[in-house]
């Protein structure tokens, strides 16, 4: 499974990577906090990776989690209430990879020029949303219907706006960007443009950017917008 042999670790909050970075919410949100050593809840987590590939979560089951786990329906709910709590779950190291793969957005060293920063961002934020695409599918699907899943999504995209406007504040300050709406602002159309058009990518949508150009035409559009630059082909 993709998600085993990445290790990804479904209980741990996402830890800050700077001082000026975010703190994620707790999204460990089932019936217990099990230890990270605990085979059960971790079955149940990797099986649901895998059953979302190819089925959306409206359609999966209690039993077919369980099942996919090797476990009793009784069992599961041992670990989560419901199977949205699943998808909560496993949301934290989906954030936690995007935010690795933005780094050179929010915190640029200073020997990169922006071109580079920037390109470097969007190619590795787009291979990360694609592969854990199913996913994000399915946080977006769910978030109108879930109060709880939409207030978290809403607070790690506002972690994210409030992290892209330091930046620019900072690039703003030294010279390196150039002027325009307030950086909270521009942060804020830049994330949620991104956010959407990933996520019509996820979906596979017709109006989705293609796989190929997506990754020039988020650069290209930060770059424009906040340094008044192309990318370095262009």
């Amino acid at each position: 499974m993709e998600a085993a042999n990445k290790g990804v670790d479904y209980h741990a909050t996402v830890a800050t990577t700077s001082s000026s970075g975010p703190v994620w919410p707790d999204v460990r949100v089932g019936r217990r906090r099990p230890t990270k050593g605990d085979r059960r809840e971790q079955a149940i987590l990797d099986g649901a990776y895998e059953l979302l590939r190819d089925t959306p979560l409206r359609a999966v089951s209690i039993d077919d989690l369980a099942k996919r786990a090797g476990l009793s329906r009784s069992s599961f709910y041992f670990y989560f209430e419901s199977k949205w709590q699943v998808l909560f779950a496993m949301l934290g190291p989906v954030t936690e990879d995007v935010f690795t793969a933005s780094r050179f957005i929010f915190e640029r060293p200073a020997d990169m020029a922006p071109q580079e920063a920037i390109e470097q961002a969007a190619a590795e934020v787009v291979a990360v949303w694609d592969r854990h695409g199913h996913i994000l599918r399915e946080v977006g699907d769910a978030v109108g219907a879930e109060p709880e899943l939409r207030s978290q999504w809403e607070s790690i995209l506002g972690q994210f706006i409030e992290a892209a406007a330091a930046a620019i504040e900072r690039d703003r300050a030294t010279g390196v960007a150039v002027g325009g709406p307030p950086a909270r602002a521009l942060a804020a159309a830049l994330m949620w443009m991104g956010e959407r058009n990933l996520g019509l990518m996820s979906m596979r949508s017709g109006n989705a950017i293609h796989t190929e150009d997506i990754a020039e035409t988020i650069a290209t559009v930060w770059l424009r917008s906040v340094f008044g630059i192309g990318t370095r082909a262009q």
